[in-house]
């Protein structure tokens, strides 16, 4: 799950076509340079990122991974081994570009910012969505790892730190997918997009 820390630096920062569903209130279908993912857990948190241009921003945080202990992994600043995720972090954005974790619902444009503000500048409710795989030494495989180019995060539900909703994204490599999610709270997600280096387990 580096993709995780590198989405968060850019905004900072599933093995046949076809998809999948998990348990947790989770849902994906369709695939990323071939990598289906179904989701076992699905967990979310305010928290504070770094921007490529600078600063801070705050974002709701929202994690569907492959692991069924993926909060209680991050909590102890832990990668899994040979781990999938989503990883989706949505924003409101003032007209003075300060992002904050959004204070409701809504609809999110899914934002590039791998172009740095030559792109644009951000919506007024932005997202930043990335597909990663790491291997058994929790180094991600860019091979298989992807970043959102557009579409969108609709949020249904924003209480305490868990979030539901759905999205539909298509990343860099053409690929499009599309599902649902309903997170658990996991307030140990935010110290670990904090941390600079995370053990591997």
């Amino acid at each position: 799950m580096s993709r995780m820390r590198a989405a968060c630096l850019l905004l900072v920062a599933v093995a046949a076509c076809g998809g999948g569903s998990g348990s947790a209130g989770a849902t994906f279908s369709g695939a990323v340079k071939g990598q289906t993912l179904s989701p076992k857990d699905s967990i979310s948190s305010p928290a504070t990122v770094l921007l490529p241009i600078g600063g801070t921003a705050g974002v709701a945080a929202i994690v569907l991974g492959d692991d069924g202990a993926l909060c209680t992994k991050v909590t102890a600043n832990t990668e899994p081994r040979n781990g999938k995720a989503l990883i989706l972090l949505l924003a409101d954005v003032n007209p003075n570009l300060i992002a904050s974790a959004p204070a409701g619902t809504g609809t999110f444009t899914v934002y590039d910012f791998s172009a740095g503000l030559a792109g644009g500048l951000p919506p007024a409710h932005a997202a930043v969505v990335s597909f990663g795989v790491d291997d058994a030494s929790c180094v991600q495989d860019d091979t298989k790892s992807a970043t959102g180019k557009s579409g969108s995060v609709t949020l249904t539900r924003n209480s305490g730190g868990s979030y539901a909703g759905s999205y539909e994204v298509t990343f860099d490599s053409g690929d499009h997918v599309t599902g649902t999610f309903g997170t658990t709270a996991c307030p140990g997600l935010a110290d670990y997009l904090r941390a600079n280096t995370h053990s591997c387990g």
